[in-house]
């Protein structure tokens, strides 16, 4: 009994040694492997290696890799992280079954800076891409990215691209094989769930994109506090620009998205959402027309929807209880004239640039200034050669006075009245419009100013008043008619070329005889 229980020491006492020897083997051999076998645009440095053959892990603590780019589209990428584990790797499926099981693999608060490549006068010297070459299947049951750090700068380090504070991300299931490595998304997952906050990007040398939050998951992406805007003020963007340009400010509390699907065909990102919504946003639009006017052709948003270098598929686009404000300063000391829309609902369907899809229609609600009940019914075909659209919309109930905030400091005059009902219709392309219009209305009245904007062109308002119905010769239903047709001016937006169209109209109805063609 003594002499078996001194054997069994002895065994264990091997057994434990044989362990050891083994980790220092492995360890030295994962050493060896990173100096010798990591490609030399890479540097891998940590401080600690510890390693556990039999719960199958090991950590790198205080990790540090440096990518200078032979393999991406980025010049540089730099890592740090607290650690980079690995948990659970399945000795039985790597000797048997020709792959590599991980049961975790973490990297803790990582910061991950990028920074992107000059660009080229011409291809020669582009950095191409070499396809990864795997000989095994590669399972990871739980990826983690946890409380990381990102940033996104220039080639010369100068402009942050791109900044997240916080992300979080756990991938499900992912796996890779030969096949999978060299598509466009070299892995696969079965679930994932993403979190950002505080995400910030320039849109160019003006704008600002801000995300306060994020979450994305299997079937649901939702934003809180998304605001678009203008770098400068109004008076420091126009002292920045030579041609008029819109000082902006968008502000969207909640965006939710619902079943969202990605996928790459012929090297082309395909997005779907079945479903978008916007809650409460607010947009503001500022324009000051003392700068050039650009007279670079304006595409409309057909072919823009076609220009986008993806394609992308929504069901639906949802808007509710949005806030529209446009300001327009002329250079006539006087304060800038203003339209704005409240109580805005919207639903946008079929919002795509994929071929043979349905065409894209909007319907629109808001009120007008405070009185006016708006409805807009619009519709379009986005790959129509000629752009063409037709679109119909109702006015109800609008005090007239409440455009003078507009038509006095833009246009230099004033009116008075009520329009009780106002329809038109509309079918145009990218170069004409024509269309019929409606409507009932009651003492309406205008008066042009004076240059000053502080009285009355007498003479003039006395003249135009003449020329305008008051509304009394009306069909038997209080209707008066008139027909559209208006040329469009291409280096104006597809808003302007709609209130020309609808300007028209107006002229059509108030001077023209009023009955239906």
């Amino acid at each position: 009994m003594h002499k078996l229980f001194k054997w069994l020491i002895v065994f264990l006492i091997f057994c434990i040694g044989g362990y050891m020897i083994a980790e220092w083997k492995v360890k030295k051999e994962i050493i060896a492997f990173l100096e010798q076998k990591v490609p030399n645009h890479i540097e891998f440095t940590y401080d600690e290696l510890t390693l556990s053959l039999l719960k199958g892990s090991i950590a790198f603590n205080d990790v540090e890799v440096v990518n200078l780019g032979k393999q991406t589209s980025s010049c540089e990428i730099k890592i740090n992280a607290n650690q980079f584990a690995i948990k659970g790797f399945n000795y039985w499926k790597m000797l048997f079954e020709k792959s590599i099981f991980i049961k975790s693999l973490t990297l803790s608060k990582p910061h991950l800076k990028f920074r992107t490549c000059p660009k080229r006068p011409d291809n020669k010297d582009e950095i191409k891409n070499n396809p990864i070459k795997l000989i095994k299947e590669i399972f990871i049951e739980d990826l983690i990215l946890d409380s990381g750090i990102v940033e996104v700068w220039d080639s010369e380090e100068k402009v942050e691209l791109i900044s997240v504070e916080s992300i979080k991300l756990h991938l499900n299931n992912v796996a890779t094989n030969p096949d999978i490595i060299t598509k466009y998304l070299p892995f696969t997952s079965s679930k994932y769930n993403i979190e950002f906050k505080n995400f910030n990007a320039p849109l160019g040398k003006y704008e600002k994109l801000q995300m306060a939050s994020m979450v994305m998951k299997d079937s649901t992406i939702n934003i809180t506090d998304l605001s678009l805007f203008t770098v400068y003020s109004k008076t420091e963007l126009s002292k920045e620009i030579t041609y008029e340009r819109d000082h902006v400010n968008l502000s969207v509390p909640v965006i939710e998205i619902e079943n969202h699907n990605y996928s790459v065909a012929n090297d082309s990102i395909h997005i779907y959402f079945k479903e978008l919504l916007f809650t409460q946003p607010n947009l503001e639009i500022y324009r000051d027309k003392s700068n050039l006017e650009d007279l670079e052709n304006k595409l409309l948003y057909g072919k823009l929807l076609q220009k986008l270098p993806f394609k992308l598929a929504i069901d639906s686009v949802l808007i509710k209880k949005g806030t529209i404000v446009y300001e327009e300063d002329i250079p006539n000391n006087t304060k800038a004239g203003a339209l704005n829309f409240d109580k805005l609902n919207a639903n946008i369907g079929h919002l795509s640039n994929i071929k043979n899809e349905k065409p894209l229609n909007i319907q629109l609600n808001a009120n007008l200034m405070g009185t006016g009940k708006l409805h807009l019914n619009w519709q379009f075909d986005v790959h129509d050669p000629k752009s063409a659209f037709q679109i119909s919309g109702e006015l109800s109930k609008f005090n007239t006075v409440s455009l003078n905030d507009f038509l006095v400091p833009n246009l230099r005059t004033q009116t008075t009245g009520t329009i009780d009902q106002f329809y038109f219709t509309i079918s145009g392309n990218e170069d004409v419009a024509v269309g019929d219009i409606k409507m009932s209305y009651d003492d309406f009245k205008f008066e042009v100013l004076n240059k000053d904007r502080n009285g009355v062109k007498k003479v003039l308002s006395f003249i135009g008043n003449l020329l305008v119905s008051d509304g009394s010769k009306a069909d038997e239903y209080g209707y008066r008619y008139g027909d559209i047709s208006a040329e469009r001016v291409k280096n104006k937006s597809f808003f302007n070329y709609l209130w020309i169209s609808i300007k028209d109209g107006l002229l059509s109805v108030l001077t023209g005889n009023g009955k239906k063609e």
